[in-house]
């Protein structure tokens, strides 16, 4: 068996891989936090678990890439005699896996929500002694949730572009839907306090059709770039 030469990347685009690794743990930190912020207010919101659970899912892209950076390096051998690349497309495949799934099933959530006439209700709690709307302190962790996920994504695109990586790419694509997934859940919220029962359920139908959007397209990448296209 022969055994290929190891040829990794030149020194500049190095440069660039390191960079995307620690803006890769910078992602996993603030979506934990993230998540964090947004249990501690879920209530009962639609809006507001789909946005949890597509901030737990937002999880896979970097964690797979962080995974897939460590096997990368690794130099052929006479098992694996092209190396360990395939391990980029195989985390690819995982989180586009992931995301097609959780559309699918906060898509049939939410529309069994919404055809079922369910009215969602935002309670009280009383952290300071007194009765304060839960939509208060749903409002802020949303914010936190959307506006460092679109900064993020923006700075992930042009690294994902000039690396050709498709993990990295998805991932920013990940973070949009993380602050359009926040700005659903927040109309959501906001309608529920205006009196619109249904918007919460709509809001969650909105995030799922994108996630679902998501998740099919990469899906297709992938499934490509496995057969060599």
């Amino acid at each position: 068996m022969t055994v290929t030469n190891r040829f990794e990347m030149p020194p500049e685009k190095e440069r660039l891989y390191s960079k995307a690794i620690k803006l890769e743990w910078l992602t996993v930190v603030y979506l934990i936090s993230a998540i964090f912020f947004i249990y501690l207010t879920l209530g009962a919101s639609q809006a507001m678990k789909a946005a949890w659970l597509e901030d737990l899912l937002s999880l896979t892209p970097p964690l797979a890439f962080l995974i897939a950076s460590r096997f990368r390096n690794k130099p052929p051998n006479e098992e694996f005699p092209y190396g360990y690349h395939r391990a980029i497309s195989i985390a690819f495949l995982c989180s586009s896996i992931a995301l097609t799934l959780m559309g699918l099933f906060l898509l049939f959530d939410s529309g069994m929500k919404l055809i079922s006439f369910e009215h969602p209700s935002i309670g009280t709690v009383q952290p300071f002694g007194d009765p304060i709307w839960l939509g208060w302190f749903m409002i802020p962790a949303l914010i936190w949730s959307a506006i460092p996920a679109a900064i993020i994504g923006r700075i992930k695109l042009p690294l994902a572009n000039q690396l050709h990586d498709k993990v990295l790419h998805a991932d920013a694509t990940m973070n949009k839907a993380d602050w359009m997934t926040a700005g659903a859940a927040l109309i959501g919220v906001i309608g529920i306090g205006l009196g619109f029962w249904w918007a919460d359920a709509v809001a969650a139908l909105v995030i799922s059709l994108d996630i679902l959007h998501d998740g099919v397209e990469n899906l297709r990448a992938v499934v490509s770039d496995l057969m060599d296209r």
